[in-house]
C-alpha cells in the first residue's frame, strides 16, 4: 500500500509565513507540519507520494533523502481532486491520502481494515467545513459543503482510504471556473456507489489554516514530549519542566528555561534570558541578554539580542531584533486580537503576538500592537510603533509622523 499526502497549495491565510515556504513546511514543534504526517504513515506503506508545486523546491530538498519518499508535479490545474490524480499511474490498488496541513494524535492502522474510509472528527464549528453524515454503522450517507444549517457536527477531518476507482470519478469531475477540481464531488459519487467507512478521530486533531492554529499545534505537540538535555549548560541555568536541548545548543549562565520547550542546535540563549513555556528556538537562533521569549516559535538563524519580549507569535527566519524590540499580545478589554486574514478582519484568540515573515530587522525601541503581521524583507525604523500590517519588501521608519516606503 502506498500514501498520497497534499502539499501543493499556496496556503494564503497563513501568509506572510508562507511567501517564502509551502504550508506543509511551517515549522511546529521543531520539524515540519509535513515531517510530522510522514513520521505517522511511513511504517504503514511501501511508497510516499508527495504532491507538490508551490515553492516545490523547499519540500524536494528537505525530504529528498527519505528512502520512501518521491515527489510528483501538480500541473497547471489546481484542487484536491486534481492533486490526488497527478499520482494515478504510481501508487499501489489501495492506498492513503493525507492533507499535508493537519496535525493529529490518532493512529492510521484503522484506515488499513476498509477499502474506502475517510476520517471524521467532531468540532464546535461544523459549518465552517464539509459535513459529513453517517447512518448507525458508521458508513457514510451524505456530504455538506459549509452548510448554514450543518445535519451533524461532524466534519471531513482530511485523511482517506482509497482504491483506484476513485481516478475514474475524479476524471468524471468538472473542472470550476477557478480552474479547480475538487475531490468532494467525486467522494458524493463513491458513497453512492459503494459502503465508504467513517472513521472518527477522537484524539487531537488541527486543520492548521491560521497562524493562531500554528501556536495552538505546537503547544499541543510540545505537551507530549521528555526531556532530553545534549546542549551545553553553563553555570547557574534554572530548568524546569520537559525541555529538549539538542547537542550544539549553548544555554549561558542565569538563564531560565520552563518547558515545555525546544531548543535546536546551533541556538544560543543568554546569558540572563528567560526562555517560558511553549516556545520553540529553531536551528541557529540567539535569544540574548535580559531577553524574554513566551509561546513562540523562533525559525532559523533569527537573532533577538538584548532587552527584547516576544510572546506568543512566530517569527520567520533571518530576522534580526534591535535592543528593546517588543511585542504585544493582549488587548486591555481582553477580547480576541484581530487579525486580517486575506482581506477580512477576524477574531483570533485571547493572546496573539506578531506573525512574522522572514528577513526582517527592526531598529532598537520598536514596538507591535497585537496580531500585526510582517511582511518578508521589511526594515522597521527605530522607535516606530507598529499597529497595522506591512506588506512585504516595505521600509518603515519614523520622522515627525509614521513613514512608509517600499524597498526597491
Amino acid at each position: 500500500m502506498d500514501a498520497i499526502i497534499l502539499c501543493a497549495g499556496k496556503g494564503e491565510r497563513l501568509k506572510p509565513l508562507t511567501e517564502n515556504r509551502p504550508k506543509p513546511m511551517i515549522p511546529i514543534a521543531g520539524k515540519p507540519i509535513l515531517q510530522h504526517i510522514i513520521e505517522k504513515v511511513e511504517d504503514l506503506v511501501d511508497n510516499i507520494y508527495l504532491i507538490v508545486k508551490y515553492k516545490k523546491e523547499k519540500i524536494v530538498d528537505y525530504f529528498k533523502n527519505h528512502p520512501k519518499v518521491k515527489f510528483l508535479e501538480q500541473g497547471e490545474i489546481d484542487g484536491t481532486g486534481q492533486a490526488v490524480l497527478t499520482a494515478k499511474d504510481y501508487v499501489d490498488d489501495e492506498f492513503l491520502v493525507i492533507n499535508g496541513d493537519i496535525i493529529f494524535e490518532n493512529s492510521l492502522d484503522e484506515f488499513l481494515k476498509y477499502k474506502y474510509a475517510i476520517a471524521v472528527k467532531e468540532v464546535k464549528n461544523p459549518e465552517n467545513f464539509g459535513v459529513v453524515v453517517l447512518d448507525d454503522e458508521n458508513n457514510i450517507i451524505e456530504i455538506q459543503e459549509k452548510p448554514k444549517n450543518p445535519k451533524s457536527n461532524l466534519i471531513n477531518a482530511g485523511i482517506y482510504k482509497f482504491d483506484k476507482k476513485i481516478f475514474k470519478l475524479i476524471e468524471k469531475t468538472e473542472i470550476s471556473e477557478r480552474e479547480e477540481r475538487e475531490i468532494t464531488d467525486a467522494i458524493k459519487q463513491l458513497i453512492k456507489e459503494e459502503k465508504v467507512k467513517g472513521i472518527k478521530l477522537n484524539g487531537y486533531w488541527n486543520d492548521v489554516g491560521r497562524p493562531w492554529d500554528v501556536l495552538e499545534a505546537n503547544k499541543y505537540l510540545l505537551s507530549k514530549i521528555n526531556t532530553d538535555i545534549k546542549g551545553k549548560i553553563e553555570e547557574n541555568v534554572v530548568i524546569k519542566g520537559n525541555v529538549i536541548i539538542e547537542e550544539g545548543a549553548i544555554i549561558k549562565s542565569n538563564s531560565v528555561i520552563e518547558g515545555p520547550a525546544i531548543i535546536k542546535k546551533g541556538a544560543i540563549v543568554g546569558p540572563l534570558a528567560y526562555i517560558r513555556p511553549y516556545t520553540v528556538l529553531m536551528e541557529n537562533t540567539f535569544v540574548g541578554n535580559s531577553s524574554e521569549v513566551k509561546a513562540s516559535i523562533i525559525m532559523k538563524n533569527t537573532k533577538i539580542p538584548h532587552l527584547s519580549y516576544v510572546g506568543d507569535s512566530i517569527i520567520g527566519e533571518n530576522c534580526n531584533f534591535g535592543c528593546n524590540t517588543i511585542t504585544a499580545n493582549l488587548r486591555f478589554d481582553d477580547k480576541p486580537v484581530k487579525v486580517n486574514i486575506k482581506g477580512k478582519r477576524v477574531e483570533s484568540v485571547r493572546k496573539l503576538g506578531v506573525i512574522m515573515g522572514d528577513n526582517v530587522k527592526t531598529g532598537i525601541q520598536v514596538s507591535f500592537m497585537p496580531g500585526v503581521k510582517v511582511g518578508s524583507n521589511c526594515w522597521i525604523g527605530a522607535s516606530c510603533l507598529i499597529d497595522r500590517d506591512v506588506d512585504s519588501n516595505t521600509f518603515v521608519y519614523k520622522r515627525d509622523e509614521l513613514v512608509v516606503k517600499k524597498l526597491k
